[in-house]
């Protein structure tokens, strides 16, 4: 029973975790637009932005569907959320509000992958323990 409701609440952890960096990288997406955020740095924002959004919800999809969740793809968001952090500073973004957006998103990005990451860990523990 505990090992069953140890599964669950990682499950949960997971899919919670993609599904909130999915926002996340939903906004770094759109921030482009809504903060006029122009030359490559917004180009950056929005594929960094899509590609977060699109394999985070991969993630809680795989989750939702009773596959194991993907410790790979949350090492992958934590990448992108670290290069949404420093790309202002690497592309030379000279906007306070730029560098603002991009790291408050990105070290969220960070930490919920971070968690996620734990929650898929957790589970393949508990899959292999039950096997």
């Amino acid at each position: 029973m505990s090992r069953t409701r140890s599964a669950d609440d990682s499950s949960v952890l997971v899919q919670r975790t993609a599904g909130l960096t999915a926002v996340l990288g939903a906004f770094v997406m759109v921030s482009t637009v809504i903060f006029t955020i122009t030359d490559f740095m917004g180009i950056q924002n929005v594929f960094a932005g899509a590609a977060v959004a699109f394999l985070a919800a991969f993630q809680a999809y795989r989750t939702n569907e009773r596959r194991s969740p993907s410790i790979v793809i949350a090492a992958v968001l934590a990448v992108l959320g670290i290069w949404i952090v420093v790309a202002p500073l690497v592309l030379d973004a000279d906007r306070a509000l730029v560098i603002g957006v991009n790291g408050v998103a990105g070290v969220l990005i960070v930490i919920l992958s971070l968690a996620g990451a734990y929650g898929s860990r957790q589970l393949s523990t508990t899959a292999s323990a039950s096997a």
